[in-house]
């Protein structure tokens, strides 16, 4: 709902001036009242000493009444000797006792007056002595003694005197009363003043409190309620349109929803088939290390095979001299086998010559030639092994070379087989390491959809709260529009 511009300039007058009013008149009220109560108190108090004062006056006057009394009784009983005329002056004795104790106590806080009473109690003292002596003289018979007495003056002398104190007495008391009305009277008149004063600044302040209502607070309502009804309006339309939204966004929350729970299922899934990769990861890196190591022995095995194919190469060209040596030597045997041959056939020639003498020769000159032939066809036999001997020898230092090439190309391929394998090895444990942080990533991912879910189905809880709290809305908004409308009406 928007607020007039009007009211948001004027708020903080609301907030300062109400409050001001509202405490200034609150304050004058308590200043009034504290006024009132201090000149109630003062009249009150006035009031008491005023009835004190009067007290005071009465008591006075009574004292003189009960003087007079005694003294009215005295003469009745002087003239006529009869005893009931001192009841007066009995009564009169009695009760001026109790009055000047009275007395005494009123005026206890006035020095003055309690001087002035000590000399009346003095002067009283003396004419009840008086009165005392004229009754005596009375009872005694003695009347020109009490004619005497009463003729002095004596009496009446001290009832003057006592006249003139008490007067005095009741003077300074028509003052002090006089004082105490006058005080009594400002203190009303006071009172009056504050209370019309303070009844006449109330109300100017609620006459000023009700203009800055109606100006400041009233008419911006009025043009509120109006801005009220607008917005309340324009607010029911925004709700309906919310609420539509809001049911559509359900729908999808659930539908995403079903499907982050899809993606929890794979996940899960994918979270298995990656532990099961990683387990077979580690199976191949195991198998990787087997055939690393036997990778290794049989390179080992392939450079005991060259050094043993060296050996035998070198072995066999040592026996290629060896045999080169044979056959020189058979060679050398089949000549001589020749040369004993054709001695053989000399000495045979010889012998034949000889005759029966070198008959014997010729048998041994025929044996010799036999064994020149046998010497002759093994050292022939000789050359051929030897030949064959060198031809096998020859094969087999060509085998060995090829054989010692291939073993070098094997060993070659050997090497690059446990380099591939080192490699393979490499990639086998990242691949682990690898499968590893994806099951462990697949894991945080199956827990933040975990999360996910619970957020969606939180999302899906507030939107049904939220779609209840528009109807709420929608129905709090109806009922403003009809209390901007009762508003309106109050205006």
């Amino acid at each position: 709902m928007q607020i007039s511009q009007e009211f948001q300039k004027s708020r903080w007058k609301l907030g300062l001036v109400i409050p001001i009013s509202l405490g200034a008149i609150a304050l004058l009220n308590l200043i009034l009242s504290l006024i009132f109560y201090l000149n109630s108190q003062a009249v009150v108090k006035t009031m008491n000493w005023v009835n004190h004062t009067n007290e005071v006056k009465m008591r006075i006057r009574s004292l003189e009444k009960f003087l007079v009394d005694a003294e009215t009784g005295q003469r009745g009983f002087i003239f006529t000797g009869e005893e009931e005329f001192l009841e007066s002056y009995t009564d009169g004795l009695k009760n001026q006792e109790s009055v000047k104790i009275e007395l005494k106590n009123l005026i206890s806080d006035n020095p003055e007056q309690l001087q002035r009473l000590t000399k009346i109690e003095l002067l009283i003292k003396d004419k009840f002595d008086e009165l005392a002596m004229t009754i005596n003289l009375k009872r005694s018979g003695k009347e020109q003694e009490l004619r005497n007495l009463v003729l002095s003056d004596k009496g009446k002398k001290i009832m003057d005197e006592l006249r003139v104190k008490l007067i005095e007495m009741y003077k300074v008391e028509n003052q002090l009363l006089q004082d105490r009305q006058k005080e009594l009277q400002q203190a009303e008149q006071l009172s009056r003043i504050a209370i019309f004063t303070g009844t006449i600044i109330i109300l100017g302040l609620i006459g000023i409190s009700i203009r800055f209502i109606q100006q400041e607070i009233i008419q911006p309502i009025e043009r509120i309620s109006l801005d009220i009804t607008s917005s309340s309006s324009q607010i029911a339309t925004t709700i309906e349109e919310q609420e539509r939204i809001t049911y559509q966004q359900s729908i999808s929350v659930n539908q995403t929803t079903a499907t982050v729970n899809e993606l929890a299922t794979s996940s899960r899934q994918m979270a298995n088939q990656a532990e099961t990769t990683s387990a077979s990861g580690n199976q191949v890196l195991s198998l990787t290390k087997e055939g690393y190591q036997a990778v290794e022995l049989s390179v080992q095995g392939i450079a005991t095979l060259k050094t043993n194919s060296e050996r035998i190469v070198q072995q066999t060209q040592d026996l290629e001299k060896q045999t080169i040596e044979i056959g020189t030597i058979s060679n050398l045997v089949s000549s001589i086998a020749m040369q004993t041959n054709l001695l053989a056939l000399n000495a045979a020639i010889e012998a034949v010559r000889a005759g029966e003498q070198g008959k014997g020769f010729g048998v041994v000159a025929s044996e010799i030639r036999k064994l020149a032939d046998q010497s002759k066809h093994s050292a022939y036999q000789i050359n051929v092994l030897v030949q064959e001997i060198k031809n096998s020898i020859n094969s087999t230092i060509k085998v060995t070379t090829e054989g010692t090439h291939t073993v070098n190309e094997i060993m070659q391929m050997a090497e690059t087989t446990v380099l591939t394998f080192d490699k393979v090895s490499s990639s086998v444990n990242n691949m682990v390491l690898n499968s590893q942080q994806i099951a462990m990533n697949i894991n945080q991912q199956d827990i933040a959809i975990q999360q996910i879910v619970e957020v969606i189905n939180m999302i899906n809880q507030g939107a049904g709260e939220t779609a209840a709290g528009i109807s709420q809305t929608k129905i709090s908004t109806q009922q403003l529009n009809q209390v901007a409308k009762i508003l309106t009406d109050l205006m």
